[in-house]
């Protein structure tokens, strides 16, 4: 047995394994945007990526999107407001909606953070060694899981 007890139990531990390279690509990247003076956090390009794409865009429709809970849209969405990235105000169609929209400081810093993105992307591939496999493999494990919980799958067994 190795010292990593996670990689030592396998297919057992994929999810705390997934998690534990997330977690390091985020504090990495938290970093490397504090370094590059930029005032931003990690997994709010996805919320800026969809908000640019969308004149009106709503919680739920982001939350959609990206699979996340409306919840975490919310808290998302509010620190990137309170840091001058989105404007909220109320869909004129439905005005128990909120809608977002970017701010000038987010247009006039999205080309930058876009060409960080690029890298981090070409920077995966690398870490990679240009193999995407993998993407195929986690597009089979949510699908499944979309069908059925982990938790209900064991449970079966049970």
């Amino acid at each position: 047995m190795s010292n990593d007890l996670v990689k030592d139990l396998g297919l057992r531990t994929l999810g705390t394994r997934l998690k534990r390279v997330a977690d390091k690509m985020s504090y990495s990247a938290r970093d490397m945007y504090k370094q590059l003076g930029i005032d931003i956090e990690p997994n709010w390009y996805l919320v800026l990526t969809l908000v640019k794409g969308n004149n009106i865009i709503s919680t739920v429709d982001i939350a959609r999107s990206l699979g996340f809970t409306h919840q975490s849209v919310n808290t998302m969405t509010n620190r990137m407001i309170k840091r001058g990235y989105l404007i909220s105000s109320k869909d004129p169609n439905d005005l128990r909606k909120t809608v977002f929209n970017l701010t000038q400081k987010s247009e006039d810093i999205l080309p930058e953070i876009e060409k960080i993105w690029n890298y981090g992307e070409e920077v995966i591939a690398e870490l990679l060694h240009n193999q995407k496999e993998i993407l195929k493999h986690l597009d089979i494990m949510e699908d499944e899981l979309n069908k059925l919980s982990f938790g209900d799958r064991i449970l079966t067994k049970l």
